[in-house]
């Protein structure tokens, strides 16, 4: 009794010494058992093998299939255990540990993928008593792990096949049964070590044989080792061959393209090339080889179908990558978050601004659509203040809005009938019921039209959506409970779930009156290099084996926790060199071709970076001292990305205007206009904050105010800080209205800081809940943000210290006070816009005063301009465009000078962080001329600025910005948005976004 290693010169298809190899088996034991990798070969060597006259003696077989066969004849009674539920029961085995328990490992599902792996192959070695003691930590908690779980096994009457096929080998050595005298194997690539061990014991009591061809001949050396250390007696051989089986190698065509944007009309004109020599009479088909055949189908069947070509492959669809499965494990995840927020286990910005809610609307399965999505992103994103609840409320109110919507619907219509299903399936993942969340996807995926999954191939995708939601419910609610795993745990291990969908590009002939779908006469099959290896000889019309890099064709060994524990367990699994198993396949795939054979790759990747070519492709290069192929270019930039290569399109050169300049159409946009009362058309307001920003840098201006690209979220940043910081301001100083106090003095401050302290509390809680009369509120959600709004009032608290000793005369007369419906205008243009206060004293002088939430006053420093530069006695005020960088509050002067008649003295900026100060322009009687002397702490330059030799007053300061900031509108008025000669901080920030242009 051995085991005889024999060679032959088979190809795809048992050859005749193989057919010879087994009929003498058969006549020797009256039964021979072939085992064969895969169903689609064991149903062709059954063909074969019958036409040999084989049929009744031969039994073909996977591993797996004579596996569970023996084990029903010969085991114990136990139910061999599938693929799900070693997930489920290793799953359920982590769950039901503690992470100390854990360490290092970590519960997730990886670890449960790990583990069910190490099981699948290692498990009757990893509890048996025999072996060494764990060498780590990390395997001590695996071999624990691998032993409860054969545990849970046994108490539900399951065997792992590795244990079912260690005892079968010992009851094979015992009883010798007449159905295991005899084995074949033939394209093994990897033998594991249980099914070494059970052919071995074959072998001891009959015959096994191992059928080697080609390339794999290598493999004979490793695997005469391995059965002589189980005690078997090897014998090579070569099989005896009447006739040549293998045609010769196909000599194949070398062809490469430069990048990946040629890559899909290169490859389309090359297939559709191959396919010339192929008489229209017969059928043209051509056999599309890829390591991703799915992804290289939806990259090329444009192309071939512009071509006249159709295509066929299968998509493998695995539960993340469909809607339901996307949707169901994002929604999880933020329903944990949020609730965790709820318990005030973490913060809130764990989750807001809740993205995947807005995604979930937007996914064809929640039954909602596009418009909803966008109304309920805006909704979340612009509150800080919404909560956990409001957000629930809000997306229940999507659900009634669109349930409402679909009612009013004509009966025909394709969504009257799919219904909205957002909230309840949100509702039931947040109390733990998977099932009826999917069951709730599956009733909007049933009645949805396909067109809702895409136009081109809408009805394959819903197919596999229903199916995916239907096999997801069928675990959680039958697999599961039959093996007693919660549904939360279930839920973890659907991420390994896959469904197959057969997809197509038909291409549409005109047939009598009407176009019909049918298949051309030319087909692209796209398949992987296993499925191609396995076609007949001369059974397809070419072969295109594309991407043949060291990407999709790696050489590399198993690596990794799995590796390393056979090895400790003394069980290593034998694998073919990847290098022969590569080489067999892909003569076998070239043989396939009944005409030419192509080895297709792409040279450089979208970083330009080199590609490099994969083993085989050297090999066949070099044995048929091939020579470099010319490769195809990416310059055509068009026919790349047009799927019929621009046939009958028109292309031209546009020449684009120059950088920061508009055209003659677009300044209409540029100056906004109104209409008044008299139906005349006139500017829209501006603000002293746009007329600033655009006296400052007109391209700032531009950006910030047209083009406006803001943040879509409702932000916690020194804007929202300033609004406040002004609402606290605001009502502090008409509460000090309400109690009899017209301004902080030193003999008040100590009543004044209370009050302070109070609206500051009344204030935050108004934010807290989105109530501001500010442009955004401010709302912390973390434990840091609530300590940065802790640290503003402090902040307040040096601000009113300071008011009591400024402008001592004054008292705020004008809080928040609007020029928009005043009709002021200034510059010649109409102004809008709040002043954040104005105070006046009793001789109807007034100050503007402007509140500026930075730490540093000094860049709003204003001097007068006639007083000569100490360094190199330049006069700012002789350049004729000379402007203050900042001019808001000397704007908002001029206006209360027109509106109110106020004899305004001053435009002060207060800056209410840090170092508190008040900076800007104030005439000459209001800057400080010794400290405490009730005027502008800190501030002695005034206008004008005598003692300096200056004489610009403050009224010529403030017509004299007028008259610039006039010059500055009507550029704008003529369309200019170039960027200021002299950068300011701002433009860091703005510039940056692109303003260059290229011919296009």
């Amino acid at each position: 009794m051995s085991v005889r290693i024999v060679k032959t010169a088979s190809g795809t298809l048992p050859g005749p010494g193989e057919v010879s190899v087994i009929a003498r088996e058969i006549a020797r034991y009256g039964r021979c058992t072939l085992l064969v990798p895969s169903q689609g070969e064991r149903d062709a060597c059954r063909r074969v093998l019958a036409d040999a006259g084989c049929g009744l003696g031969a039994d073909v077989l996977t591993p797996a299939a004579w596996v569970e066969a023996l084990w029903e004849l010969l085991g114990d009674g136990r139910r061999l255990c599938t693929n799900l539920q070693r997930q489920l029961l290793m799953a359920s085995g982590v769950a039901g540990r503690t992470a100390g328990e854990l360490l290092p490992l970590r519960a997730n599902p990886g670890t449960v993928r790990m583990l069910a792996a190490m099981a699948r192959e290692l498990l009757p070695f990893a509890i048996d008593g025999a072996t060494p003691e764990p060498a780590s930590k990390a395997e001590a908690v695996v071999r624990s792990l691998l032993a409860s779980y054969d545990e849970a096994l046994r108490a539900r009457g399951l065997i792992e096949p590795s244990q079912a096929a260690v005892l079968l080998a010992d009851t094979v050595r015992d009883a010798a049964p007449a159905c295991t005298r005899s084995v074949a194997f033939r394209d093994a690539t990897a033998l594991p070590a249980y099914l070494l061990r059970l052919l071995a014991a074959v072998a001891r009591q009959g015959s096994v044989t191992v059928l080697l061809r080609g390339s794999q001949a290598a493999w004979g050396e490793e695997l005469s080792a391995a059965f002589a250390a189980q005690g078997c007696e090897v014998i090579s051989e070569e099989a005896e061959e009447s006739a040549p089986d293998a045609p010769g190698l196909t000599v194949p065509e070398f062809f490469e393209v430069a990048g990946p944007h040629a890559k899909a009309r290169a490859y389309a004109d090359h297939i559709v090339g191959l396919l010339s020599h192929v008489s229209p009479a017969e059928a043209q088909t051509v056999a599309v080889v890829s390591a991703r055949p799915a992804e290289l189908f939806e990259e090329l069947a444009p192309h071939l179908a512009a071509r006249g070509v159709s295509s066929l492959a299968t998509r493998f669809v695995r539960f993340p990558q469909t809607w339901v499965g996307q949707s169901f494990a994002a929604l999880n995840d933020v329903a944990d978050r949020m609730k965790a927020s709820e318990a005030g286990a973490v913060s809130a910005t764990e989750w807001w601004p809740a993205p995947e809610l807005t995604d979930w609307l937007y996914a064809p399965v929640s039954g909602a659509d596009a418009t909803f999505a966008r109304a309920f992103d805006k909704k979340v994103r612009g509150s800080r203040a919404l909560g956990v609840q409001g957000v629930l409320r809000e997306l229940q109110s999507v659900q009634s809005r669109a349930n409402a919507a679909r009612k009013k619907l004509p009966a025909d219509h394709p969504y009257r009938r799919v219904p909205a299903v957002c909230a309840d399936v949100f509702q039931f993942i947040w109390q733990g019921r998977p099932v009826s969340a999917l069951k709730s996807m599956l009733a909007a995926v049933t009645e949805l039209p396909a067109s809702a999954f895409g136009s081109a191939d809408g009805r394959v995708r819903k197919a596999s959506e229903r199916a995916m939601a239907e096999r997801a419910l069928e675990v959680l609610a039958d697999e599961a409970r039959a093996l007693d795993v919660s549904q939360a745990v279930a839920s973890s291990v659907l991420d390994g779930l896959c469904v197959a969908a057969r997809v197509e590009s038909v291409v549409k002939t005109d047939e009598d009156e009407g176009a019909v779908d049918r298949p051309a006469a030319a087909l692209a099959r796209f398949m992987t290099l296993e499925d191609a290896a396995l076609l007949e000889p001369a059974s397809v019309s070419a072969v295109f084996l594309a991407d043949v890099d060291v990407a999709s064709y790696p050489l590399s060994h198993e690596e990794g926790p799995r590796a390393t524990l056979a090895q400790e367990l003394g069980a290593p699994t034998l694998t073919l060199e990847p290098a022969a198993r590569l080489r067999d396949q892909v003569a076998r795939t070239l043989a396939a071709s009944a005409g030419p054979a192509v080895l297709a790759r792409v040279t450089h990747d979208r970083q330009a970076k080199d590609r490099y070519p994969a083993a085989t492709w050297t090999e066949l290069k070099t044995a048929f001292d091939a020579a470099k192929p010319e490769p195809v270019g990416e310059g055509d930039i068009a026919r790349d990305f047009d799927p019929y290569a621009m046939e009958g399109a028109r292309t031209e050169t546009v020449a684009c205007l120059p950088p920061q300049r508009l055209s003659e159409h677009a300044l209409s946009y540029l100056v906004l206009k109104r209409r008044t009362e008299d139906g005349a058309l006139e500017p829209r307001q501006f603000s002293a904050s746009q007329i600033e920003s655009y006296a400052g840098c007109p391209l700032c201006w531009f950006v910030s105010s047209r083009v406006r690209p803001a943040l879509i979220d409702a932000g916690f940043t020194n804007m929202e800080k300033g609004n406040f910081v002004h609402d606290v301001m605001d009502r502090f100083h008409e509460r000090l209205r309400e109690q009899g106090m017209r301004r902080v003095t030193p003999e008040n401050l100590g009543a004044s800081l209370h009050v302070l302290d109070d609206v500051f509390a009344e204030v935050r809680a108004e934010h807290a809940r989105g109530k501001t009369a500010s442009s955004a509120a401010l709302v912390p959600l973390s434990a840091t943000e609530e300590k940065q709004v802790d640290d503003i009032l402090p902040q307040l608290r040096r601000v009113v210290r300071y008011e009591a000793d400024a402008l001592a005369p004054f008292a705020p007369e004008y809080l928040e006070y609007s020029f928009n419906e005043l009709g002021v205008t200034y510059a010649g243009w109409p102004l809008g816009g709040r002043i954040d206060r104005v105070d006046v004293d009793a001789e109807g002088r007034a100050v503007v005063i402007d509140y500026k939430h930075r730490s540093d006053a000094n860049p709003f420093k204003l001097k007068d301009p006639t007083v000569p530069n100490k360094k190199t006695g330049e006069v700012a005020a002789d350049d004729p465009r000379w402007l203050p960088e900042h001019t808001q509050s000397l704007i908002y002067a001029q206006a209360l000078r027109r509106s109110l008649g106020l004899d305004v003295r001053g435009a002060l900026y207060f800056s209410t962080k840090g170092r508190v100060a008040m900076r800007g322009a104030v005439s000459a009687e209001l800057a400080e001329e010794e400290p405490g002397d009730g005027r502008v702490p800190g501030l002695r330059d005034g206008f004008p600025a005598t003692l300096s030799g200056g004489t610009m007053s403050f009224e010529a300061l403030l017509d004299r910005v007028e008259a610039g900031i006039a010059e500055r509108l009507d550029e704008l008025r003529g369309g200019n948005v170039a960027a200021a000669p002299d950068a300011l901080t701002s433009c860091y920030h703005n510039h940056p976004l692109g303003f260059e242009r290229r011919e296009a």
